[in-house]
């Protein structure tokens, strides 16, 4: 997705830079306006200051916070407004206490726009990209709402089960990434030592080498010999993904929710995402359009945001948000069938908390059961290209035996 560089006015005259990734310069126009600023410049490349004083970021956005930051902040940010500490002085205890230094510049950032008068939301869009707009905007409508230290706490909460079901995707994980790294340390250990060792023996014996072991033998030498193309051809693949990262996010994640394992799971994790920041935002006050917009941004998946921008335009015509998210095919059919029966009762809010619990419980056994599946399948593939290599390797030294005796 383009990005855009900006420079603009907050709300209390001071000047502000930044980047945003939009589709168009309407779009980003339209998320300066909704932080609260007012646009100054717009330049397309998101190239704001100079390159020294920029964050380089290969993977994620360049400035943000990482979550279990996020969640540590705005869970002590709420316990000191639940003890009716005044905001410019929980906000100064914060940064003094945090850890990562890009939250304490944010923090001291956002306490200076506060003392100046500007709301908390302003304040914390005035520090740049280090806190997302979702939780920006939840901010805003918990402001509003005048029920601050209760949208803090509920920001809290919700940071920390998006890091409960990433630490659940980990741990499943470490088995199949235990497994490829010890296949590829025995592939390496015939690549760069049992197969050249192999092939002199062969030319002693005036005996052809086996074709795979020639070619292990080949690879081996050529990553050996020529690892500086290597990295450089790396460099250049990576460089290539970042800079075609947009295309790449779709064309993977399509690819991704089309797989019988992974696309379930996929559909139940973003749907999860979705109502999550649904029911926060529309349990404290904010209009549905604005809701639909923070999910957007919840949402990790390029399908998903594209469905859920679909259904803010539908929504802002009049359509219901069941059936403007009925028309792509990527929303849990349970979950909207859920949706529906909530928008017709008038209890939206009661049961999108209800669907996410839902969601959370199916989310955690479909990825059981996809790791269950996944674990003996890349087991058997692992131990038959193994197998493959030692049974080669073995057939080889055994005919070496048949021709010297």
């Amino acid at each position: 997705m383009p990005r855009f560089a900006y420079t603009a006015v907050a709300a209390t005259g001071t000047p502000v830079s930044g980047e945003v990734a939009a589709e168009t310069e309407a779009l980003a126009l339209d998320q300066i306006a909704r932080r609260g600023l007012t646009p100054v410049s717009l330049t397309e490349g998101g190239d704001a200051g100079p390159w020294w004083n920029r964050d380089i970021a290969l993977f994620g956005t360049a400035g943000a916070l990482r979550p279990a930051t996020l969640e540590r902040f705005f869970a002590t940010l709420a316990a000191l407004l639940g003890a009716r500490l005044a905001l410019p002085r929980a906000l100064a205890f914060c940064a003094a206490e945090a850890r990562d230094p890009r939250l304490a510049g944010a923090l001291r950032t956002t306490l200076a726009e506060v003392e100046n008068g500007a709301g908390l939301a302003v304040a914390m869009r005035a520090a740049g990209p280090a806190f997302p707009e979702r939780f920006t905007a939840l901010v805003a409508v918990g402001e509003a709402a005048n029920r601050l230290p209760e949208t803090v706490s509920r920001a809290a909460e919700l940071l920390s089960a998006e890091l409960k079901l990433s630490r659940e995707l980990r741990a499943a994980l470490i088995y199949p990434v235990i497994l490829l790294a010890m296949s590829a340390l025995v592939l390496g250990v015939v690549v760069f030592y049992l197969a050249p060792t192999l092939l002199p023996v062969f030319a002693s014996a005036g005996a052809e080498p086996p074709v795979f072991l020639t070619f292990l033998a080949g690879l081996g030498t050529a990553l050996s010999g020529g690892w500086p193309a290597v990295l450089a051809a790396l460099a250049a693949l990576i460089l290539a993904a970042r800079a075609f990262r947009g295309t790449l996010s779709r064309t993977v994640s399509g690819a991704f929710l089309r797989l019988p394992m992974t696309g379930p799971y996929l559909r139940k994790r973003e749907t999860l995402r979705a109502f999550q920041a649904l029911h926060l935002m529309i349990d404290s006050g904010a209009p549905l359009p604005r809701a639909i917009a923070a999910a957007r941004e919840a949402v990790a998946l390029p399908a998903f945001r594209a469905t859920l921008r679909e259904a803010e335009d539908r929504v802002v015509a009049g359509c219901t948000l069941g059936d403007a998210l009925d028309a792509a095919d990527l929303i849990d059919p349970m979950a909207l069938a859920l949706l529906r029966a909530g928008e017709e009762s008038d209890r939206l809010a009661p049961t999108l908390a209800a669907a996410s619990r839902t969601l959370a419980e199916d989310t955690a056994r479909t990825l059981a059961q996809a790791v269950r599946v996944l674990t003996p399948v890349l087991t058997l593939a692992i131990a038959l290209g193994v197998g493959a290599i030692i049974l080669s390797t073995i057939t080889a030294i055994l005919d070496l035996n048949d021709i010297a005796f």
